[in-house]
């Protein structure tokens, strides 16, 4: 993947266009599996990552905008689910013996929800995983965590708009807690779908909602920055997370754009991961 400052293109000569958000094109469509089963190929194209100064719930740190290129790569369908991440759980802790994670039965008390590691919720996204644990099982399954612009080329799926469906929020879309009002009133994560309202045009499903997703990228205040957006070896001191998670109840988090970072005390809850593949 390559990255440049952006510059405008006129694009209508070739018959495109973009209103509002991101220039996205895609050179082919996307296979419907991936090599692995459980992922997709997302196609080879440029997009514009960011989001545009008047985008309704813009942050600061959305800009300033920068377009980047990408070969195709292979991405989960779905948040890795609870029951993937148990049967792998031994072979995490002995690749990174720092990593952590919790179960339903060590849920701390002043976290909101429930985590979905040795619960009946196997099919739900697994959270309450930190980040090296995350790293470690994607390494596992002969992956990598996205980078933060890998996850928002693969969110908006080719659209240029505030959400990866449109201009406006719809709560269809999203497992969270906009609908009843307040943070975490949802109750729970839900179980993982591969069809539906939740999923993108390029088959990806809950991108946004159910939980955030870690990602490879250390947070830093401006895009654009080359130790902002690639990949590290290290351990990120703020890796940067996407998505909303079934938490949040204001509905700009799960603009494709937003960018998040866990604050440990709130817990993990809320909180997984999904993995990419690199030919």
């Amino acid at each position: 993947m390559t990255r440049r400052p952006f510059l405008f293109v006129l694009l209508w000569a070739l018959g495109c266009g973009a209103t509002g958000g991101g220039v996205v094109v895609p050179s082919a469509p996307a296979p419907p599996e991936g090599l692995v089963p459980g992922t997709v190929w997302l196609p080879a194209g440029r997009f514009e990552m960011g989001s545009p100064a008047g985008e309704s719930g813009r942050d600061i740190d959305e800009g300033p905008r920068t377009e980047w290129t990408f070969e195709r790569f292979e991405m989960d369908v779905t948040p890795v689910t609870a029951r993937a991440f148990a049967a792998r759980q031994e072979e995490v802790r002995a690749k990174d013996p720092q990593a952590r994670w919790w179960t339903d039965a060590r849920t701390p008390d002043t976290w909101l929800g429930r985590c979905n590691l040795e619960s009946p919720r196997a099919d739900h996204p697994v959270n309450c995983v930190d980040w090296r644990a995350a790293r470690a099982y994607c390494e596992l399954v002969g992956g990598a965590l996205p980078t933060e612009a890998e996850w928002e080329y693969a969110a908006r799926a080719s659209t240029p708009t505030a959400w990866w469906w449109g201009g406006s929020f719809d709560a269809e879309h999203v497992v969270g807690s906009v609908t009843c009002g307040t943070r975490g009133c949802a109750g729970s994560t839900a179980p993982v779908v591969q069809a539906g309202a939740r999923c993108n045009a390029w088959g990806l499903c809950d991108m946004t909602g159910n939980v955030w997703q870690w990602t490879a990228t250390a947070y830093q205040e401006q895009l654009g920055a080359e130790e902002g957006t690639a990949a590290r070896s290290d351990v990120p001191e703020r890796p940067v997370h996407r998505g909303g998670s079934w938490l949040n109840h204001v509905p700009s988090l799960f603009r494709s754009a937003h960018r998040g970072l866990a604050y440990p005390k709130n817990g993990l809850t809320g909180v997984g991961f999904r993995c990419v593949r690199r030919p």
